[in-house]
């Protein structure tokens, strides 16, 4: 793709964003990177004022696959990265309804603007070889996915018109943060810990169109933990290659989560990586649940503020360094190392 065809079609727009870096940012909004189904899918790039070729960060939303949005990183790890050499692409992907499953769509979707984001990797000034994959609850089971699955032939070729559906879904990092990481295990608490009007109790049950009696091999396919297990090195012969286990993990959660406990699917997910010999970063976050990693502030604080609240639209607001001021300088030093 040109340069000129390739901002023909994006809407772009220049700010200057503050931070330590200080760095000009060019933020192209609506970016499309293809079609599925007759649905126009969109993301959002942040791209460094230095010449590249630079890592990249694809970021996928959380939103339990039935709301959410790309714009959710627009206030946080776009344009941080972006200041300090990161090319960062934040996409929407098919969302789910109480009749209409997404499941793999969703996966596919995610797949498809990674190969969009390699595909287009000399007009973006991207290093083809050095693209990590992340995301938030949702998005991050959907980007533990992505690594676990890449190149796979049971999810290549789902839409050959796709500008770039021969390009490979390689990648080299992945950043899951309060992942879904049993889907099955999460269908049992959503029926226990939510009142039935609650966003969550349904929301498996529509990503796959019935509950894990009805759809078992939907529930196995989509659960990263299961494919990470087939890897453990204490199956010796048994044991399946898998290349997400060759790729290095940042996995981040919050210490008082409710909504995805830790004890339940993060801890587990670290413990089977760490058996099937991955290379892995864990860092649990004190003093807070959920929705943090799109939607607390970068303020270059350390620490972690012991009383932050829930705003409306499930902001974090803290007095001092929030969850993410937390974890910064630990993702940063893990971008630094393994892209």
């Amino acid at each position: 793709m040109t340069v000129g065809r390739f901002k023909a079609i994006a809407s772009a727009a220049v700010v200057l964003l503050a931070g330590m870096a200080e760095a000009q940012v060019t933020v192209q909004n609506g970016v499309q990177y293809a079609t599925h189904d007759g649905v126009p899918l969109y993301g959002d790039l942040y791209l460094p004022s230095s010449a590249g070729p630079h890592a990249a960060v694809m970021f996928i939303h959380g939103g339990a696959w039935k709301v959410g949005s790309r714009s959710g990183y627009a206030s946080s790890w776009g344009p941080y990265l972006a200041e300090r050499g990161y090319v960062v692409f934040s996409i929407d992907y098919r969302l789910s309804t109480p009749t209409t499953p997404t499941w793999p769509q969703a996966l596919l979707d995610c797949k498809a603007a990674l190969q969009y984001l390699r595909g287009s990797a000399a007009a973006l000034g991207v290093d083809p070889d050095r693209i990590a994959v992340g995301g938030d609850s949702a998005g991050g089971e959907l980007s533990s996915m992505l690594a676990l699955t890449q190149d796979w032939p049971a999810f290549a070729n789902r839409y050959p018109g796709d500008a770039f559906a021969a390009v490979s879904t390689k990648v080299e990092a992945v950043i899951p943060a309060y992942a879904v990481f049993n889907m099955a295990a999460w269908w049992r608490w959503t029926k226990i810990g939510y009142p039935t009007t609650a966003l969550e109790y349904t929301s498996l049950d529509e990503l796959f169109g019935g509950s894990p009696s009805d759809v078992p091999g939907a529930y196995l396919e989509a659960s990263p933990l299961e494919y990470v297990r087939m890897s453990a090195t204490s199956l010796g012969d048994l044991a399946l290659p898998n290349d997400g286990v060759d790729a290095a993990w940042f996995v981040t959660w919050g210490m008082e989560d409710p909504i995805v406990p830790a004890e339940e699917q993060s801890i587990p997910f670290v413990k089977a990586l760490r058996d099937a010999g991955a290379d892995v970063t864990a860092v649990g976050v004190p003093n807070i649940g959920h929705f943090w990693f799109s939607k607390s502030a970068l303020t270059g604080q350390r620490g972690m503020s012991p009383s932050c609240t829930i705003a409306p639209g499930n902001f974090v607001v803290c007095p001092g360094a929030t969850p993410n001021d937390f974890i910064a300088p630990r993702l940063l030093e893990f971008l630094g190392n393994h892209l």
